[in-house]
């Protein structure tokens, strides 16, 4: 009985697949996840690629960082200590 050739082979790239269409054909998927990762969620969404979990994952927290240091610089950074200094140290009631 003959196997089809869909299931020789798991058809989800790894991270150290490369990609094969686009400008970043050729590049691995490892090398390129952190800067390029929103174009990577294009292409799955697209339909040109499938993943295995662990691109996913990769993908998911290259995200997630990316969020996380915007949040950074328009959230937190423009109140730390050098923007606003305690003026008064010494003049706390307690």
């Amino acid at each position: 009985m003959a196997i089809s050739f869909g299931k020789l082979k798991d058809p989800k790239l790894g991270l150290t697949d490369k990609l094969t269409f686009g400008k970043l054909n050729g590049c691995r998927i490892c090398d390129v996840a952190q800067d390029h990762y929103e174009y990577l969620i294009w292409a799955e969404r697209q339909g040109y690629v499938k993943y295995q979990q662990e691109v996913i994952d990769l993908i998911h927290e290259q995200a997630s960082f990316a969020k996380w240091k915007i949040y950074q610089e328009e959230e937190v950074d423009p109140y730390m200590e050098p923007h606003f200094p305690v003026l008064f140290e010494e003049d706390i009631p307690f």
